[in-house]
């Protein structure tokens, strides 16, 4: 259920500067500036150029086109996952309910693939409909059970994607010994083929991926001061996770159980903080594979919150077998569009048989203070880690 918005059938009154508002940024001495949404700082509609299909942003890489995305699931029910490798890189992630009301994620890389990605976890039946949007993808996994690599070979033979995964192949994969299995499982790209498109596992792809969202800076009126999203997935710690848009990163920083959320990057440890979230609220089924497994239902329609260019729009999801990509509209119906960069899916389930998710939509003040509290306590424990 969503918190803090109309109820069914009914409207939101609420207005906004066309694109997103404004936010305010502290600066050093307590001085007050106007930063505007991040769409308004990545997005020009005058700049010629080729457009990454996953993200909406211009590139200067001509060579996208004959690179397949590769789609990496990484593991997110344990602290023991976290801080994950690659994160930050990821063009879209999706955040899929598992087992025990837990989440893993399906990251899919494209416009940039890091060093290494990880920690890689085992598939699950949810996977496979999800990436049948991104023209034959590799997909990363450390396995899976008996049914669900039935299911993989399935996907294989119908050209939904290419197994990559450590079952099948050993060279992109390495163990961090720094860490206890099953949270040390990395991949590396590089070590995919042995140079260029050609010597890569299925050779350069036939079609380029496609565009799954649409991209631009005017949308319709937003949720009224609203800066930010918790959804509790389940009780269970690690099940609830926030998104709080910072104007000054552009983006919605992720927290996890009042922690920030970080990840590795090439260049050291980072706050995960996308440029659109996208909460989609759909019916999850029984894994064939396992009783126990939550499957996500991804093709149909349910209710949707879209986080893009620091607003908050209550939607609506549509997604078909027939086209790709998921559509989302307000409650007039009224096209939605997303700020270029990546997107992040928070997959929630909707059924009984299940935990439900449960949907607040923050206020600019309640946003805030998560924001400043989690950010405080990262820093007090990055103080006491380095006087040890």
């Amino acid at each position: 259920m969503v918190e803090g918005v109309a109820s069914e059938g009914g409207s939101v009154e609420g207005t906004e500067p066309e694109g997103g508002s404004v936010g305010d940024v502290v600066l050093e001495g307590g001085f007050v500036e106007d930063v505007p949404p991040a769409a308004y700082l990545e997005f020009d509609p005058f700049v010629a150029g080729p457009i990454a299909p996953l993200t909406g942003s211009i590139t200067t890489d001509l060579s996208l086109d004959e690179r397949r995305p590769l789609a990496v699931k990484i593991g997110n029910g344990d602290p023991k996952d976290r801080p994950q490798a690659g994160l930050s890189a990821a063009d879209i992630v999706y955040e899929v309910l598992v087992e025990a009301g837990f989440t893993r994620f399906i990251a899919v890389f494209h416009s940039e693939i890091p060093s290494r990605v990880g920690p890689v976890r085992s598939a699950r039946s949810s996977d496979f409909d999800i990436l049948a949007d991104f023209a034959t993808p590799y997909l990363a996994t450390s396995g899976a059970n008996s049914t669900v690599l039935r299911e993989m070979r399935q996907a294989v033979q119908e050209g939904t994607l290419i197994d990559v995964g450590a079952l099948r192949m050993s060279a992109p994969y390495e163990r961090d010994r720094s860490r206890r299995s099953p949270h040390n499982l990395y991949f590396r790209y590089e070590n995919l083929g042995g140079g260029g498109p050609d010597s890569l596992p299925g050779g350069p792809p036939d079609v380029p991926p496609a565009q799954l969202f649409e991209y631009g800076l005017s949308n319709p009126p937003s949720l009224p001061d609203a800066a930010g999203v918790t959804v509790a997935y389940t009780t269970l710690y690690g099940g609830e996770v926030s998104h709080v848009w910072d104007p000054f990163l552009g983006g919605w920083v992720r927290i996890q159980d009042g922690t920030l959320h970080m990840t590795e990057t090439d260049f050291g440890v980072a706050e995960i903080a996308p440029a659109n979230v996208v909460v989609v609220l759909m019916p999850y089924g029984r894994s064939a594979a396992d009783r126990r497994s939550p499957q996500a239902l991804s093709y149909g329609t349910g209710d949707a919150l879209v986080l893009t260019a620091g607003s908050v729009h209550e939607a609506v999801w549509e997604r078909s077998e027939d086209r790709v990509g998921f559509r989302f509209r307000d409650t007039d119906g009224n096209s939605l569009s997303l700020s270029s960069g990546s997107t992040w899916l928070l997959l929630g389930n909707t059924t009984s048989r299940w935990p439900l998710a449960e949907v607040t939509v923050l206020t600019s003040s309640d946003a805030t203070q998560l924001l400043v509290d989690a950010r405080t306590a990262a820093e007090a424990e990055a103080n006491a880690a380095s006087a040890s």
